[in-house]
């Protein structure tokens, strides 16, 4: 009987990266986070959103809106419309089309100032605010293969200013999303709390996380790997970079402006997104020398979407001989076991299923 098994390199993410690698896009034009501190920022020209409006007040927002398994894009800022762009290329190779079918006009529309994606009930679906004047209105996203937007008033959150700029982070490490916004019309950055769960979202604000004396966008993620959330913060004719020197469950802002892009200081619009838009989803890599066999290295669910359980396989049918570790969003390990049934102990929400030698598996929890 023949032998399918060799020596070979391969490369594995650490666990507890997973969420290490924000890349930025500024507007239409896309920089990749490079994993050096010193040097944190590389440009990536063929990237860049091409048929996108340029104007110093574009945003761009990330989602699966057509569940391919990679990022297409929602444009707001300086529009009369939500634009849409299917990404017709890969999740790592992003090639950004117009897909005027996908546009959003939300009733009673004037101008939508801001659009932002956030998956607030845990269902796996990206939802969508809209930010009109002194409210951000919640929209699910009701679709199953396609998005739906459904609006769901419950979830909105208003306050006495204008042109609310959010941008969306787990921020205490207790599982659902939380929220800081700069307001335009007044002088300061705030934050809201998830008070509520990760299926039904409760805000209360939250002084400890906010700071005066800001009027620049705010955007969320982990610039540096350490596993909390840093921060970058844009507007007009201003840019900043704050690490978080607190912790997971309790974020300080330092300034870090070596973390803006070289083009930062010079950028009238400079108003940030950050997306792991290649997919690498780590800056910390290790080469490993292990036995692998000549079929698919990829782990399979089923079901997934799933409620109570789901079993995991190996595309390749061999016996998984290593133990399964489960990882939450912001890369904290939730479970480990060596049987290939999980679930029962696991919250609402998505998560990474890892095994030493095969592909990190996405799979999610529903009600």
């Amino acid at each position: 009987m023949e032998n399918n098994w060799f020596v070979v390199i391969i490369l594995f993410v650490i666990p507890q990266a997973l969420l290490a690698d924000s890349d930025v896009f500024i507007g239409r034009y896309c920089w990749l986070n490079t994993g050096n501190s010193d040097s944190l920022w590389e440009r990536e020209s063929a990237w860049d959103i091409p048929d996108a409006p340029n104007s110093y007040y574009i945003h761009s927002s990330f989602c699966d809106l057509d569940n391919d398994g990679d990022y297409d894009v929602y444009i707001t800022g300086d529009t009369d419309i939500i634009m849409a762009f299917e990404n017709i290329g890969s999740k790592s190779a992003p090639v950004w089309q117009r897909k005027i079918i996908w546009d959003f006009y939300p009733p009673d529309m004037s101008k939508v100032f801001w659009a932002d994606f956030v998956d607030l009930n845990g269902d796996g679906k990206c939802d969508l605010g809209i930010n009109k004047h002194d409210v951000i209105e919640f929209y699910r996203n009701t679709g199953t293969t396609l998005f739906v937007w459904t609006r769901d008033s419950t979830w909105d959150i208003s306050i006495e200013a204008s042109n609310l700029s959010p941008t969306y982070a787990d921020l205490d490490a207790d599982g659902d999303y939380d929220v800081v916004l700069q307001r335009w019309s007044v002088d300061g950055i705030i934050a809201f709390e998830n008070v509520g769960s990760i299926v039904s979202p409760s805000w209360q604000q939250k002084a400890e996380w906010g700071f005066l004396k800001n009027q620049a966008r705010p955007a969320l993620g982990d610039l540096d790997g350490d596993g909390d959330i840093d921060l970058l913060c844009g507007g007009w004719a201003i840019a900043k970079a704050y690490e978080n020197t607190g912790d997971t469950t309790n974020p300080i802002w330092t300034v870090k402006m070596g973390w803006l892009t070289p083009d930062a200081a010079n950028n009238n619009g400079f108003y940030p997104e950050l997306i792991d838009i290649d997919g690498d989803a780590s800056v910390n890599v290790e080469e490993k020398k292990c036995f692998v066999n000549t079929y698919d290295d990829r782990l399979e669910a089923y079901p997934n979407p799933f409620t109570e359980y789901a079993v995991i396989k190996p595309l390749n049918n061999q016996v998984i001989e290593e133990s399964l570790k489960i990882y939450d969003m912001m890369g904290r390990l939730v479970e480990e076991t060596h049987s290939k049934i999980i679930g029962k102990d696991l919250s609402v929400g998505i998560y990474f299923v890892k095994v030493k030698e095969y592909s990190p598996l996405k799979i999610v929890k529903l009600k």
